[in-house]
């Protein structure tokens, strides 16, 4: 449990943020009235040492109204009354739930089941690893399936979702390890295909994520936010403020190509005890937003 004393000095990292110099040397915006057109949210991941109330009530302490669900909240068997209770408790905290995923799926019935599964969760984005097994070196290896994006794509039009790619950097080389394989496969498919870049994946693998967010903006449903160590597979989960990647460049970019969607953090440690960090962390990504011209 966050005590007062620690809430109140993370509280400040936020204002401290809010007050840092604008971007260019701007004028800063009044906290809240930045003209950023996406929105900021949690990635369930984040919070998956957590029940539901707990997660929820994490995210009410630090003012996040959006969250991508995984199953360990809402489980892929759940039925319309379970996920209508969901939603019911989620909105008592001020939470909306807007994706699901990431889901992984090996076949078509998978990947029908996760659509049937946001139709009755009621969110129209599913975030998705689609792959096929296929052995390498003597291993079978889950590898990117352009086949079952196929199908993924007569799904999009079928349920009237999104889907969007999620990227899995150096520790899975065959499985959409940057977004620009993903991006690659799906040119001519269902234009609701798309990708969820997940920028520290895309900078571990030594791909500035800025550059994909500019050069994929066409294609982007979903992103995931982190800070990293390094641009290699060394590199390791941070608070944002402390990484690699260039932030304010990818607020900038963001803003640049208009992404209308959820920016939702996916903070990948401390995962029984990450309220002040993850406190931190939204504080100065807010910071950020706020310091836009």
């Amino acid at each position: 449990m966050i005590s007062r004393r620690s809430f109140f000095t993370v509280a400040g990292m936020g204002l401290a943020a809010a007050a840092a110099p604008s971007f260019g040397g701007a004028k800063v915006r009044v906290p809240g009235q930045n003209k950023c057109p996406f929105r900021l949210g949690m990635a369930g991941f984040t919070m998956n040492k957590f029940n539901l109330e707990d997660t929820l009530k994490i995210m009410q302490r630090v003012d996040l109204h959006y969250l991508c669900i995984k199953d360990f909240h809402l489980p892929l068997k759940s039925t319309k009354e379970e996920c209508d209770a969901f939603h019911a408790k989620c909105a008592e905290y001020g939470v909306t739930g807007y994706a699901v995923g990431p889901i992984y799926m090996g076949s078509e019935q998978d990947a029908r089941n996760a659509f049937e599964y946001a139709k009755r969760a009621g969110v129209k984005t599913v975030v998705g690893v689609p792959f096929e097994m296929r052995e390498i070196n003597g291993k079978k290896t889950r590898c990117s399936s352009r086949k079952l994006l196929e199908t993924v794509s007569q799904l999009c039009a079928e349920f009237d979702m999104r889907y969007a790619i999620h990227n899995h950097g150096p520790d899975m080389p065959e499985l959409f390890p940057t977004a620009k394989v993903g991006y690659d496969m799906i040119g001519d498919l269902d234009k609701r295909v798309g990708l969820c870049i997940d920028i520290g994946h895309e900078l571990r693998f030594d791909v500035d994520p800025v550059e994909s967010v500019r050069a994929y903006r066409d294609r982007i449903y979903d992103l995931h936010l982190k800070n990293v160590t390094d641009n290699s597979r060394k590199g390791g989960a941070i608070q944002l403020p402390r990484g690699k990647i260039d932030l304010p460049e990818l607020v900038r970019a963001l803003c640049e190509i208009n992404y209308t969607g959820v920016c939702s953090l996916e903070y990948e440690r401390d995962f029984t005890d990450n309220v002040v960090p993850v406190a931190e962390c939204i504080g100065y990504f807010r910071g950020l937003m706020d310091s836009v011209r």
